[in-house]
């Protein structure tokens, strides 16, 4: 496959945006329709809900994600689904949220799909080796950070009990969130959910919803790039500068490579997947030294594009953009030196600033 190596050049974006790992920015009007906007701490993260009309209440949006977290996708809540599934062997995984039933083992096992067809580059089984980083708690300075011993990474490793459903959860949320705003014939919305965003409809203009890439590089709030879209899609970003801790000049983040223990490319993983036998992950990497810092995935289903930027992380370019292409995705990585490199799908051009369009 084909796909474009850009640079990024000197020139600095300036917007106004949103705050986050990725942010929609409202910058055309919205039309006659009224805009309501509410937020809420929701799965430990800022959540963020517009909604153009008044068919729907954003408040109610938001609490669907609160009981959808409680009582399904949460491992630290008595009464998920997933904690019964861990602890009980509970058969039936299924749970009516107001009419919306959420059948968790199908999920479970669509992550398996995803792990056993990506070189097992993404595994929701890796709660223990989660616990054992726990690069939360050291950016919280909740804990101590000390790089962990290989003896016990791969003891983490060989525990698969512990299920963690962080990487997808916020993708099976704005899956709920658009079945609601079908059911409710709502024009339009924008629904952020940390690293994943939902932007749904239309707005009375015409005008494209625009997305921002948040830049690895910089610390002044202003985007790598916009991604400009003009109906439903969801973008979900995962990307090194998010969660980490530093030591020795290294910096260890919170996206974990299944196959070798580490955060993802960082020197020890890099060395790790020399040993790996023969998959495509522990293949010659062709870009050298250059490697991701942050990927970005644009699908039709939430779940699809939260999956994926994780998956797609982990692999790199040279393995990612096709599998992603299996998924009817496209992606946007942007490497450590500062290029960034495009699905064929995704057309990117030099405007007031950097300007991403599906072609």
């Amino acid at each position: 496959m084909i796909h474009s190596v850009l640079f990024k050049g000197s020139k600095k974006y300036i917007a106004s945006f949103l705050s986050g790992i990725l942010t929609c920015g409202l910058l055309s009007a919205c039309g006659r329709a009224p805009v309501q906007t509410s937020s809420a701490i929701v799965m430990d993260t800022v959540f963020t809900v517009t909604v153009y009309g008044d068919e729907i209440r954003p408040a109610e949006l938001l609490d669907a994600g609160t009981a959808l977290d409680e009582n399904v996708l949460s491992r630290y809540s008595d009464k998920s689904l997933l904690n019964l599934y861990m602890n009980e062997g509970v058969a039936d995984l299924t749970y009516d949220l107001e009419g919306y039933v959420i059948d968790l083992n199908s999920y479970l096992d669509r992550c398996d799909e995803i792990r056993d067809t990506s070189a097992g580059a993404f595994d929701v089984h890796i709660g223990a080796l989660c616990d054992l980083w726990n690069i939360e708690g050291a950016v919280k300075g909740e804990s101590e950070f000390a790089l962990p011993s290989e003896n016990m990474i791969r003891d983490a490793m060989e525990n698969a009990n512990i299920t963690d459903l962080g990487s997808v959860g916020k993708g099976i949320y704005l899956d709920l969130i658009k079945e609601k705003l079908d059911e409710n014939n709502v024009q339009g919305a924008v629904i952020s959910a940390g690293g994943s965003i939902l932007v749904y409809g239309s707005k009375d203009d015409g005008a494209p919803f625009k997305v921002g890439i948040k830049d690895p590089f910089e610390t002044s709030g202003q985007p790598f790039g916009i991604i400009e879209l003009k109906e439903s899609r969801f973008v979900s970003t995962s990307g090194s500068y998010e969660r980490f801790f530093e030591s020795g000049g290294v910096r260890y983040h919170h996206i974990l490579d299944p196959m070798t223990g580490y955060p993802a490319w960082t020197p020890e993983d890099i060395k790790g997947r020399q040993t790996i036998p023969a998959t495509a992950l522990s293949s010659p990497y062709p870009y050298g030294d250059v490697y991701p810092v942050s990927v970005t995935v644009i699908a039709d289903e939430g779940f699809i594009s939260d999956a994926l930027s994780t998956a797609c992380f982990v692999m790199g370019p040279g393995m990612g953009i096709g599998y992603a292409e299996k998924y009817g995705a496209e992606v946007i990585y942007v490497m450590n030196d500062g290029t960034y490199i495009t699905s064929d799908g995704i057309m990117a051009s030099e405007e007031e600033r950097l300007v991403f369009r599906l072609d």
